[in-house]
């Protein structure tokens, strides 16, 4: 099945480094905006792996994705374009100095006292301080591609891996 057109499949990073977070000002062709550091998977590159390319190629930071942070949806009213971004959490990089690699592209850490100064696209300024500060508590786990058509190995030793919870009783 292909995704329709319209719809653009995206993948970040969220690096935080004590209360701030890594984010990119884009400066080129007009724009002023800041977004996190991702961009769109190659053909045959799982998520994790564009989340951490995009984000060694945006800010010089080699990063190691972890835990699905959030997913988000954009939709551009003008264009019905709609934007799937799958967020994961990545280390903080810690000692190493964020670098400009693409031509109107700036890498910083931003405390998240400056957040909502910023254009952020999409809006993030208000859930990125609650979710350092929930720590892992809520992420989901990314799974990798676990499609095998005639062997259900791959999934059984995937689900394995996971905590066992303990069950749910209503009240």
């Amino acid at each position: 099945m292909r995704m329709p057109d319209d719809v653009l499949l995206r993948c970040s990073a969220v690096v935080f480094r004590g209360e701030s977070v890594l984010l990119v000002h884009r400066s080129a062709r007009g724009a002023d905006d800041w977004v996190l550091p991702g961009g769109t998977p190659r053909a045959g590159e799982s998520m994790v792996a564009c989340a951490r390319r995009e984000t060694r190629e945006e800010t010089g930071l080699a990063v190691e994705p972890a835990r699905v942070a959030f997913v988000l949806e954009a939709v551009d009213p003008d264009t019905g374009r709609r934007t799937v971004d799958l967020v994961f959490t990545a280390d903080g990089a810690p000692g190493q100095t964020p670098s400009s690699r693409e031509e109107g592209m700036t890498a910083e850490f931003v405390a998240f006292s400056r957040l909502r100064a910023l254009d952020m696209k999409p809006p993030l300024a208000g859930h990125l301080p609650g979710l350092f500060h929930r720590g892992g508590r809520r992420y989901a786990p990314y799974l990798g591609n676990l499609w095998r058509p005639r062997n259900g190995t791959r999934i059984t030793r995937a689900l394995s891996a996971l905590p066992l919870l303990p069950p749910f009783r209503s009240r």
